[in-house]
């Protein structure tokens, strides 16, 4: 049985500073909080298939998830990856994309992809707040890289 994915993909944002920069910033665990407002705790230690304990902002709620990391190449991707209950119940998986534009620029977006059988029903109620959250990400980010680089 198969179930329709419903995605939550934000427009890529130009940073101006390197994927490599950009790639330090999303890797420091500690700086989380000085810049992403919908995430600003991680704990990991960033191998795939270990636990990434994430505070997230969803509207005026805070919930603490434990997600499974599932990407990790650097400078491009990193990626994490939910089951709620058995696999056909619900699915996520976000994804952290990092394109290189030249030596000192690039861009940055998110996709988050829900499946199973209750991905209709979080889209639904969550979708504004998750796609709100990732845009905030992304600004968040192009901020904190270029306020650092003093552009």
């Amino acid at each position: 049985m198969g179930f329709r994915e419903y995605t939550i993909r934000t427009d890529p944002i130009e940073v101006n500073a390197s994927d490599e920069l950009v790639w330090g910033v999303l890797t420091n665990k500690q700086q989380y909080g000085e810049w992403n407002p919908f995430t600003s705790n991680i704990q990991t230690d960033f191998k795939i298939g270990s636990p990434v304990h994430l505070l997230v902002r969803m509207g005026p709620a805070k919930f603490r998830i434990i997600e499974t990391l599932c990407a990790f190449d650097k400078p491009r991707l990193i990626a994490w990856e939910k089951k709620f209950g058995a696999h056909w119940l619900l699915f996520a998986t976000r994804e952290q994309h990092i394109e290189p534009i030249g030596d000192s620029n690039c861009r940055y977006y998110n996709v988050d992809m829900l499946s199973g059988l209750l991905a209709p029903i979080v889209y639904l109620c969550f979708g504004n707040y998750m796609r709100r959250g990732f845009r905030d990400v992304a600004t968040g980010l192009k901020a904190f890289m270029e306020s650092r680089a003093g552009k």
